[in-house]
């Protein structure tokens, strides 16, 4: 089966730009908030707890953020006067220094009228699964890792420590987003072990995609490191 490569896109660095004469309405506030020192601190907090838990022998693991990309997923709303956007929703792509390596995270934010937009951090690293088929599909790969390794972690606390985009199966890169197959390699770590879990993912015809895990091989691992 034919993978085929494609790269994560997303517009964060534009938002740093000054604003052109095309920009949308929202364009101009929307930048101003996304670059405020306190929400950039909002997010370094959310990623910090994160890697308290994924990596606390790591220190200062937030030396060197990074914002990677910005995608608007839904339009960002605001109303005169007020700098906090009252709608909308984002994805934002950050790279940090773990322990000397870097790492990815994903956190989506959600703006709600009346309030505070809400972060919500998402699995680390470079999957192109949105958060509901994350949730969905992670016990599979951790039973996958816990059939890996067996009676050496009956119980034990398991983290999925990260997440690489592999390419599209067959010729299905070339039709709409909603119609391709892609692979996935998922890193879950378990009992101080860390084991790749292979995951792939295809559209069930109904609006939803599917999500199918087995134990990565070595071929696999290769491609994912090209």
């Amino acid at each position: 089966m034919i993978l085929r490569r494609a790269a994560w896109v997303g517009l964060a660095l534009l938002l740093a730009l000054p604003a052109a004469a095309a920009d949308p309405d929202w364009a101009a506030p929307f930048r101003k908030y996304v670059n405020a020192r306190s929400y950039l601190n909002q997010i370094g907090q959310q990623i910090a707890r994160m890697e308290e838990r994924l990596a606390p022998q790591c220190i200062q693991v937030l030396a060197g953020m990074k914002r990677e990309g910005l995608r608007v997923v839904a339009t960002p709303e605001f109303v005169p006067g007020l700098p906090i956007p009252q709608g909308g929703q984002w994805h934002e792509q950050v790279r940090i220094d773990r322990c000397g390596d870097p790492a990815w995270h994903n956190v989506l934010v959600t703006a709600i009228k009346g309030g505070t937009p809400v972060m919500t951090v998402l699995l680390p690293g470079s999957s192109k699964a949105d958060g509901r088929l994350q949730v969905n599909a992670a016990p599979a790969a951790f039973a996958i890792a816990g059939a890996r390794v067996g009676d050496r972690c009956i119980g034990g606390v398991r983290h999925i420590i990260d997440t690489r985009f592999v390419g599209y199966l067959g010729t299905s890169g070339d039709r709409p987003p909603e119609q391709r197959l892609w692979r996935e390699i998922w890193t879950v770590r378990l009992c101080g072990e860390n084991v790749s879990v292979r995951m792939d993912f295809a559209p069930d015809g109904r609006g939803g995609v599917t999500h199918r895990a087995d134990m990565a091989s070595a071929e696999d691992l290769e491609r994912s490191n090209d």
